[in-house]
């Protein structure tokens, strides 16, 4: 079960709980209810552990995608040298190094692209999945505070049904404003990295699981 599937739950158990008479409060288990929440909170990073070390390390990605594309130019410029250097028709030799080194270039380049749109899918499948997380958090917010609205502080044991929703809406708060942190961070890297590498948002709204990286076999 993911962070959205367990507040769903945990918005379902609030509406099917009984409903006290004459207000807008209704009767809920505090344990069990802070210890679903206390779940959620346990799934988080362990959910987006994988998309958040791609984002902290997309710079190494890109750069070492780029360091492998460098050394096809630059393996491909020696090859020219060395069978300029060895033949005595020049003219054929040119034509084959030049060729040589325009095939170099061409699978640099699209290493180059393959590692751009590797990270920038991850990126975009992390993005999305905070938007959805986001989402629910901010609907069982106001799902709390249209009910609280209504509701006393009365009696009714240690805590009353108000006390409660208080204490949950200003954890889901805080846990609001971590999401959109992170989201801030993963939005303002993809941003970076279609400015270096001219690529568009074709993954803004595609697989989150990114296309595979060069090289990586995909699953079957």
């Amino acid at each position: 079960m993911d962070v959205q599937h367990k507040l769903d739950e945990l918005r379902r158990m609030v509406q099917s709980a009984r409903s006290v008479p004459l207000s807008a409060s209704c009767l809920v288990n505090r344990t069990e209810l802070l210890a679903g929440f206390d779940e959620a909170q346990r799934m988080f990073p362990e959910e987006f552990e994988t998309a958040r070390k791609v984002a902290a390390d997309r710079d190494a990605i890109v750069a070492e995608g780029r360091a492998e594309a460098d050394r096809l130019v630059e393996e491909a410029r020696r090859e020219r040298a060395e069978l300029v250097e060895r033949t005595d028709i020049h003219r054929e030799a040119h034509t084959a190094a030049d060729e040589l080194t325009a095939k170099a270039q061409e699978e640099a380049d699209g290493l180059r692209r393959e590692v751009d749109d590797y990270v920038d899918g991850k990126l975009a499948g992390f993005e999305i999945a905070l938007q959805k997380t986001l989402a629910s958090v901010a609907l069982g917010r106001e799902e709390l505070r249209g009910r609280g609205a209504g509701a006393g502080r009365g009696g009714g044991g240690p805590k009353s049904p108000a006390e409660v929703d208080e204490y949950v809406e200003t954890k889901l708060g805080r846990f609001e404003q971590s999401l959109r942190r992170t989201l801030d961070s993963v939005t303002r890297g993809r941003e970076r990295l279609r400015d270096r590498s001219g690529l568009d948002d074709s993954f803004a709204g595609g697989d989150p699981d990114g296309p595979p990286l060069p090289g990586e076999r995909p699953d079957e």
